[in-house]
């Protein structure tokens, strides 16, 4: 069950992506992706093979369900979430899409995709909350160094 959900939302993203007006270029949205990939990919790793913080199912598709939350899901809600900061009320963006990530998390624990240890959903809020810091910060300093290139004639 958690597949089918799970890979519902990533369907739903990736093609609410695909049919949004976009406020960055595809380079832009492109290092957001891979900037929110690495730390998710490497953080997940910490917690949970390092730390041992949360526990992780050994169901195959579930896994795969862990998968797209964390590869595909959570980079591309924050991808959205900056091309949308600039058109709407960035409170409200921002609101919306820790709500949403969130909700996914709850939904994560509750078929049993992860289970937390001495792990709460506080802890996952402050994450979100430091992955949307690090998501406007690396866009604006991505913006800053492609405008300082030099062009030579």
């Amino acid at each position: 069950m958690a597949f089918t959900i799970f890979f519902f939302v990533a369907w739903f993203i990736l093609a609410l992506f695909a049919v949004i007006r976009k406020k960055l270029s595809l380079i832009e949205n492109t290092f957001v992706f891979m900037v929110i990939l690495v730390i998710n990919i490497n953080w997940a790793w910490i917690i949970i093979e390092e730390m041992n913080v949360v526990k992780l199912t050994t169901e195959g598709m579930d896994y795969t369900a862990f998968l797209l939350s964390r590869s595909i899901i959570i980079p591309m809600i924050l991808v959205i979430q900056l091309n949308l900061i600039y058109k709407l009320n960035t409170v409200f963006v921002f609101t919306v899409s820790l709500i949403i990530l969130l909700l996914l998390t709850f939904l994560s624990t509750f078929f049993h995709v992860t289970d937390y240890i001495k792990w709460n959903l506080g802890y996952d809020a402050l994450y979100y909350i430091f992955l949307h810091v690090i998501s406007y910060y690396s866009l604006q300093l991505f913006r800053k160094t492609a405008n300082n290139e030099v062009n030579y004639s």
